[in-house]
């Protein structure tokens, strides 16, 4: 008789191993360091509520969704909004440009709360968004120059109205040539780069999700899936942990072939069809866990709890810090449009769920997966561009 097995988001994690595995490249396996008892311990975010559903008003109300390339809403927020944040005391801080008043009316209007904070500000959010357009541009059509080479990271920092420029060789000289030759505005502040992004390569989202029979090799799994041309079920995790036509094992046995594996623009995500689904069954369960992960996707502000779960480091959690930010892997390869947050992984954590809990509803949100590390800073794919660039569904 088969047993069937659940492939829970966190069983199927890929474990134990750091690697880095391309559509191009072969995978570099680095024994991974035992990190002790598994953290199992997930925040929730329910003091954040009110503050999140401000923001999500906020975006309803210029045409942001979850579920979709946000360039053109962007495009068209009005002049005089800054952006927004979840503070320390979990309110939500909207920055205005120009009539403080006047604009402040115009967001209570939109969230219905007497409670937002408004501050004023020198930027507005299709101001800042321009930049890292143009940043993204440069960066991805001249990468091979000095100055270019020189940029790591940069992000828009909703919580402070700028855009953070991290340069590899970082002094005054460097500075201004890259002011001279990429782009020199008063809303960028430089600072010296943390390093160059680590990626941290379960059926279970946050489940080991093996690229060999003995499991040494891994990722972890982020959400169950289903593709939309044919509805053949599956896992996501990231791209960078399975190339289109690997394999991927689940205790030794072959699982499924991964059809489609994306390392560019703002994704890094890969998606593998089950093969036999009675006998090894995607499952929304969080891996080691009873609860269970919401097919709702979600596009957080900064400042919001998230979680991450992962096959190596179980369940951490932080704060977003930024919704547009842009890195470079030590490989060369350049994304945009990533969340940046301060929660901890490791090696096989890569493709792990980022949710945030609200206990008030009993639901975690599906926000992202997890793509990898420079200094204390991680970083992750949306979970709507990833679904989109897949051409699968959350089910």
């Amino acid at each position: 008789m088969k047993m069937r097995t659940r492939l829970t988001l966190f069983a199927l994690a890929l474990s134990a191993t750091l690697f880095t595995y391309s559509c191009t490249e072969k995978s570099q396996d680095v024994p991974k360091v035992n990190t002790g008892t598994e953290n199992l311990i997930e925040r929730d975010a329910n003091p954040q509520s009110q503050a999140i559903q401000y923001y999500n008003r906020i975006n309803d109300a210029f045409g942001v969704s979850a579920e979709k390339d946000n360039s053109a809403a962007i495009a068209g927020f009005p002049d005089y909004y800054g952006g927004a944040f979840i503070n320390k005391e979990n309110k939500l801080v909207v920055y205005v440009k120009g009539d403080l008043a006047a604009s402040g009316q115009k967001i209570a209007g939109i969230t219905g709360g007497n409670d937002v904070v408004i501050k004023p500000c020198k930027f507005s959010y299709k101001e800042l968004t321009a930049i890292m357009n143009k940043l993204n541009s440069i960066k991805l059509s001249n990468a091979r120059t000095s100055s270019a080479a020189n940029l790591t990271a940069w992000a828009l920092m909703d919580a402070e109205n700028r855009i953070v420029v991290e340069l590899e060789d970082y002094n005054d000289q460097k500075i201004e040539e890259f002011k001279r030759s990429i782009l020199n505005s008063p809303a960028i502040e430089f600072r010296k780069s943390a390093g160059r992004i680590t990626l941290e390569a379960s059926l279970d989202p946050g489940c080991k999700a093996a690229v060999n029979v003995s499991g040494t090799s891994y990722g972890s799994f982020a959400f169950r899936a289903r593709r939309t041309s044919d509805s053949k079920k599956g896992m996501v995790t990231a791209g960078h942990v399975v190339s289109v036509g690997g394999t991927i094992y689940y205790s030794g046995s072959s699982i499924g072939t991964c059809s489609a594996s994306i390392q560019s623009g703002s994704v890094d995500a890969a998606f593998v069809p089950v093969n036999d689904t009675v006998a090894y069954t995607p499952s929304n369960t969080l891996c080691g866990t009873a609860t269970v992960l919401s097919t709702s996707t979600s596009l957080p502000g900064t400042g919001t709890l998230v979680n991450m779960r992962g096959a190596t480091t179980g369940t951490s959690s932080g704060n977003i810090i930024s919704t547009n930010a842009s890195t470079t892997t030590a490989a060369g390869i350049s994304y945009t449009n990533l969340t940046s947050a301060d929660y901890t992984s490791a090696g096989g954590d890569s493709g792990g769920i980022i949710y945030t809990y609200v206990s008030a509803s009993n639901t975690r949100f599906t926000v992202g997966l997890h793509l990898g590390a420079s200094g204390t800073t991680r970083y992750f794919t949306k979970a709507g561009l990833a679904l989109t660039a897949l051409s699968v569904a959350r089910y």
